[in-house]
């Protein structure tokens, strides 16, 4: 699989054609990178790119690094730079899709769209390929591409990565004695709104029967880290270990079930599963996607957000739980944190329409029905709100693109803490859902806050999350079965005060009594779920540790 010229300074192999000087530089990079020195990181990736144009690992480092600084128009120019020096890159084509997202090029978003389709692209080795494809199943997933595509890249990706990252560690013959051991390895135990999330469901984990180990691949620690470690028998920092040498130490622990809490969103280091250091593997809520390894056993679910015939399209076989697979965390609201409409520059008669997500989320075909929204209600804004101003340019570019006025976006800003922020939904009248990589958060949030979301039924996971999550709550008459659908619910709750108030009091009802919000009884459920996969792989060791269970 080569790509033209291009080549690539790898983190597993070094490319002994390289210069020494152009490695030093390279390591030097990647050392300021791990370090968070983004200005020095980035000069020290410019210099390998001026003695070496055609390095690949080189030019996506310096773009990632870029973006981290937050100069989103200097990523997109080396992404472009990329695409005119190695246009058959393959790690190109994944960061391409974002350039060209936040450009608010849509026409270059479904270009290279289309070029993956076609296989257009390639990589130098298998240790580029499981690179790229690491990025890609994750950014495929705010794209409307079709599941087949996303199911054969990830069929290409668990071979290689097999390769890349080795086998299975060799299993203890006999099961350590104890309660049912379940390990969490994740980047997000800290103040990040999955590890949050989560930490509603661990801590009611029935500790008499089950035994938690947290294994953490970020060097971040706040206060949340510390309540994850005060909730576990062992919390272990697993970030500076190799793959190899991080699934060794979780081993050791002779795990029943692991559960992975990142897929291929950013920090994770699915090589680890790749390794399957526990007897049984599952994926939980870190995205909408799957990791596409057949060294996990299970994708959690539930039977809101996949349909049964989706498993022809995964890798990882479904693992349906009672209940919404997303925990409900509870949410107060600062009033005194609420800001008003004039110092927003809109009328107290403005309808504003809540779109707090991220711009990879507002796709071609999400924007054509939010323009449509608008057009029929002229009162009406959306509300953005950017987690910093560098992102505003990419709202408005987008809006451009799909025909929104500028005149039509209302930015509400971000405050610190989740107390603070949540108040924003008071002037918020109703939530839009984005498609096809719909909210998570972004509907807990509002529901929370009693305020209505505007969902549109798709076939992915990502279209059928907000689903699942009204569902449980109870309230189904926001959910959209077509296109024309979405629009009309959107204007009926804008024109119809009798409809708004019903909706909003049927969330209040589902806050007070529904299965979402039954938090212990969530736990309850996730547990059954995990006791049912480990019967299905491993009944030896539920049998050792949970006969009782066997025997129901």
């Amino acid at each position: 699989m080569l790509s033209g010229r291009c080549r690539r300074w790898s983190r597993r192999r070094r490319d002994r054609r390289a210069p020494i000087s152009i490695s030093r530089s390279h390591c030097s990079g990647s050392v300021r990178r791990r370090l968070r020195k983004w200005p020095t990181a980035v000069a020290a990736y410019r210099e390998v790119i001026a003695a070496d144009p055609f390095n690949v690992n080189a030019r996506k480092n310096l773009a990632e690094s870029l973006l981290a600084t937050g100069d989103i128009d200097g990523f997109i120019d080396s992404v472009l730079a990329f695409e005119a020096t190695c246009p058959e890159s393959l790690t190109m084509a994944a960061l391409a899709l974002e350039a060209y997202q936040y450009r608010g090029d849509l026409v270059g978003v479904d270009r290279v769209l289309e070029g993956i389709r076609r296989q257009r692209y390639r990589t130098s080795d298998d240790g580029e390929l499981v690179d790229a494809l690491e990025t890609l199943l994750y950014v495929l997933l705010f794209f409307d591409v079709e599941p087949k595509l996303i199911f054969d890249l990830a069929r290409v990706y668990d071979t290689a990565s097999h390769g890349v990252y080795g086998g299975p560690l060799p299993r203890p013959t006999a099961r350590r004695p104890g309660k049912l051991r379940i390990g969490y390895l994740s980047g997000d135990f800290r103040d990040h709104v999955m590890g949050k999330m989560m930490y509603a469901a661990i801590e009611r984990h029935d500790r008499s029967r089950f035994a938690l180990h947290l294994y953490s691949v970020s060097n971040e620690s706040d206060q949340w880290t510390e309540r994850f470690r005060m909730v576990a028998d062992s919390y272990v920092n697993l970030a500076q270990l190799s793959e190899a040498k991080a699934a060794s130490r979780i081993a050791e622990d002779d795990l029943d079930i692991l559960v992975d809490l990142s897929t291929h969103t950013k920090g994770a280091k699915p090589g680890i599963l790749v390794h399957k250091p526990a007897r049984v593997q599952i994926t939980h809520v870190a995205s909408a996607g799957t990791v596409g390894s057949s060294a996990i056993d299970f994708k959690l679910t539930d039977r809101y957000a996949d349909l049964p015939e989706d498993a022809e399209f995964q890798i990882e076989a479904p693992l349906v739980m009672d209940g919404c697979v997303y925990p409900f965390r509870s949410l107060d609201t600062d009033a005194s944190a609420t800001p008003s409409l004039q110092s927003l520059g809109v009328g107290d008669d403005a309808i504003l329409l809540g779109a707090f997500v991220n711009p990879l989320k507002w796709s071609r075909r999400c924007l054509a029905l939010w323009r449509e929204v608008l057009e029929r209600l002229p009162q009406a804004r959306l509300a953005i709100s950017p987690v910093a101003a560098h992102w505003r340019p990419v709202y408005s570019r987008l809006a451009a693109a799909a025909g929104i006025d500028a005149s039509r976006i209302v930015v509400v800003p971000q405050q610190r803490g989740d107390v603070r922020n949540q108040a924003r939904y008071a002037i918020v009248d109703f939530v839009l859902d984005p498609m096809p990589f719909g909210g998570v958060n972004g509907v807990l949030e509002p529901v929370a806050a009693g305020v209505p979301v505007v969902t549109l039924l798709g076939r992915r996971h990502g279209e059928r999350s907000a689903y699942s999550i009204l569902a449980n709550l109870g309230v189904i008459d926001t959910v959209a079965h077509t296109a024309r659908d979405y629009v009309d619910i959107a204007v009926r709750l804008a024109t119809d005060a009798a409809f708004a108030r019903s909706v909003r009091d049927a969330i209040a009802s589902g806050l007070a009594h529904s299965t979402l919000t039954d938090g212990a009884g969530h736990t309850r459920a996730l547990e059954r779920a995990y006791l049912e996969a480990l019967l299905a792989r491993s009944p030896d060791a539920v049998a050792a540790a949970d006969p009782s269970f066997v025997r129901a």
